[in-house]
């Protein structure tokens, strides 16, 4: 049954802006149905009142009325319009009706919430002060009257259901306010992750890299040691020029996953720019990145990624003294040349 009420309309997918307005329409709907539908069987059956059972028998129809058009139509605005003039317009002449006795004034509290939360802060502001404007005069009237409170049975069911419906209407609000915030966390941490890596081949960014290495060389010791390497295709631009910039991204990525599998958990790779790749080896000295260095050279030579057997260059360098993130990657950089210098395929050392 409320999956038949809820309906999913395909124009207002979960991330658009309207997509919790519709929740809300129906949902609020639902509750102005029920409510003038069980206030109707009380005004004939209770208090043999038949010309409030009318009131809230053509509230009864009109909420379905609404329902069955929003649903046909799908028209946000229209629709919240409609409905917050529907409690809005009823709310007010009941109270009117009753000269606000028998605590009928406790219903123009649903009105805030309705105006608020289906046509916004403007249109709801005013709306508000136009109802409590009314219920002020109505008090007015009754203090100039003298007339004593009036306590009984009408009392008790208007602030029970009144309660009622306020605890349903915060209830749905608060839902929508923690599925909203949770889309927007997941929404935010998609941003930060497509701000940090590398849409090609899904590794870290050079933006990631250089956060990630700044960490680490903060959080050196004198007992600790910090290793880089640097990876560059060997021949790559042949590659790109005898079979093309797709084939070539092709190699890049199926590098990437190479790389990946061979790399140990608590190493970080990122892509540095173009065909060139870094490895941050954390607690890992100079003679342990060499043999990774070695493994991931020989074993990237024994594929073949492209249409032709794939080979690369390594620099490796270790922490000293005195360096900065910068210094680190520059020796790194330079072993790579050298290892570029002297045949490429082979793993050098700054």
């Amino acid at each position: 049954m409320l999956k038949f009420w809820f309906k999913e309309f395909p124009q207002y997918p979960a991330d658009h802006i309207d997509y919790w307005r519709t929740r809300l329409i129906a949902h609020a709907l639902l509750i102005t149905t029920c409510y003038f539908l069980i206030l109707t069987v009380i005004n004939i059956v209770t208090f043999n009142d038949h010309h409030l059972a009318l009131l809230d028998g053509v509230g009864l129809l009109v909420s379905l009325g609404i329902f069955v058009w929003f649903r046909g139509t799908g028209k946000v605005d229209s629709a919240s319009w409609a409905l917050t003039i529907l409690v809005t317009a009823l709310i007010l002449l009941f109270v009117v009706t009753a000269g606000g006795y028998s605590h009928s004034l406790f219903w123009a509290s649903l009105i805030p919430p309705f105006a608020f939360f289906l046509i916004g802060r403007t249109w709801g502001t005013v709306i508000s002060v136009c109802a409590f404007v009314v219920c002020a005069v109505l008090v007015f009237l009754q203090v100039e009257a003298q007339q004593s409170v009036t306590f009984n049975t009408g009392s008790l069911l208007n602030v029970i259901e009144v309660c009622i419906a306020h605890i349903l209407l915060f209830r749905f609000y608060e839902r929508t306010r923690s599925s909203a915030y949770q889309q927007l966390a997941i929404r935010n941490a998609e941003i930060i992750k497509m701000a940090e890596i590398d849409k090609l081949t899904g590794l870290f960014n050079r933006d990631k890299l250089d956060t990630v290495l700044a960490e680490c060389m903060q959080s050196l010791t004198d007992d600790s040691a910090l290793s880089v390497m640097i990876i560059d295709i060997d021949h790559f631009k042949s590659i790109n020029d005898q079979y093309g910039h797709l084939e070539g991204d092709r190699v890049l990525s199926a590098l990437a996953v190479q790389l990946k599998q061979v790399i140990r958990d608590s190493d970080i790779i990122a892509r540095w720019g173009g065909e060139e790749f870094v490895v941050v080896c954390a607690n890992t000295p100079l003679g342990e990145a060499m043999e990774l260095a070695q493994r991931l050279r020989k074993g990237i030579a024994k594929h073949a990624t492209a249409k032709k057997s794939l080979t690369i260059s390594i620099g490796v360098a270790e922490n000293c003294v005195g360096d900065s993130a910068e210094s680190l990657l520059d020796r790194a950089d330079n072993a790579l040349y050298r290892a570029k210098r002297e045949g490429r395929n082979q793993v050098f050392t700054a």
